[in-house]
């Protein structure tokens, strides 16, 4: 290109490199200026590396990401939904043996003494899935399933909705932090308290004020025994693959 020769065989600091022509240095981002033959500018730039990790493309993630891991997340919606239809096993009897519950006294009582079957339904979604919301979830599918496989007809939904609210907001107040046994018995005896409590003040008239009372007494104890038991299943479902066993990072 018609560059002169240095006059030094050796570079030395006294002798350094003669630059070529129209060849211009920044330090930083550098940035290299030459001109060619034709007297014409070439520019090329080497970007720094801000300015490479800049340019990077970047992952976007979906805002709907976060439902996966709740009760709404496909996996846990399934597994509830399964639940809830194997529930009915249960409920579908409950519900044609409920009306008669109420003919005597002791009718009562044996109404109250099967209220932990009553409880497992409702209290299963939680033991299994273990997410805010999964018991009223369940309760709204088995209230829907309900209206056109009992005689309750359109009540059921209430009346499965009000189930879920007892096992549920002690959950709650917890702040879904607490997914033990302790936790899931609370739940159920508040379940048999308030159920025994509703059931003994409807069939009032059937039972007197002794009877009401043993009748709630009766009504919690089936309750905590059903959570022992619904407890227990969880444990064997486990143990087919069914939900997820958090019996290592739940225990407080």
């Amino acid at each position: 290109m018609g560059w002169g020769r240095s006059r030094c065989a050796v570079i030395t600091p006294a002798c350094p490199p003669r630059r070529a022509p129209g060849l211009r240095h920044e330090v930083g981002a550098v940035t290299v200026t030459r001109e060619n033959t034709q007297g014409e500018s070439m520019s090329t730039t080497n970007r720094t590396p801000a300015a490479t990790e800049q340019d990077r493309p970047s992952v976007h993630t979906s805002s709907r990401s976060g439902l996966a891991d709740s009760a709404l997340g496909t996996r846990n919606l399934m597994t509830i939904a399964a639940l809830a239809v194997v529930s009915m096993i249960l409920l579908v009897p409950l519900n044609y043996l409920a009306p008669a519950a109420g003919a005597s006294r002791d009718a009562v009582l044996l109404g109250c003494a099967i209220m932990g079957l009553w409880l497992v339904p409702f209290l299963l979604p939680a033991t299994v899935v273990r997410r805010p919301g999964a018991v009223m979830i369940a309760a709204l599918l088995m209230g829907i399933m309900s209206v056109f496989t009992t005689p309750t007809g359109p009540v059921a939904i209430v009346g499965t909705l009000i189930g879920g609210v007892f096992v549920e907001a002690p959950l709650a107040l917890m702040l879904y932090r607490k997914w033990t046994w302790w936790s899931f018995l609370i739940s159920a005896a508040t379940f048999g308290l308030l159920n025994g409590l509703m059931y003994v003040s409807v069939m009032s008239a059937s039972a007197g004020m002794a009877s009401a009372s043993a009748g709630v007494v009766i009504a919690v104890v089936s309750a905590l025994v059903g959570g022992g038991l619904t407890i227990v299943l969880t444990r064997l479902l486990n143990r087919a693959g069914v939900g997820i066993d958090h019996r290592t990072t739940s225990r407080a």
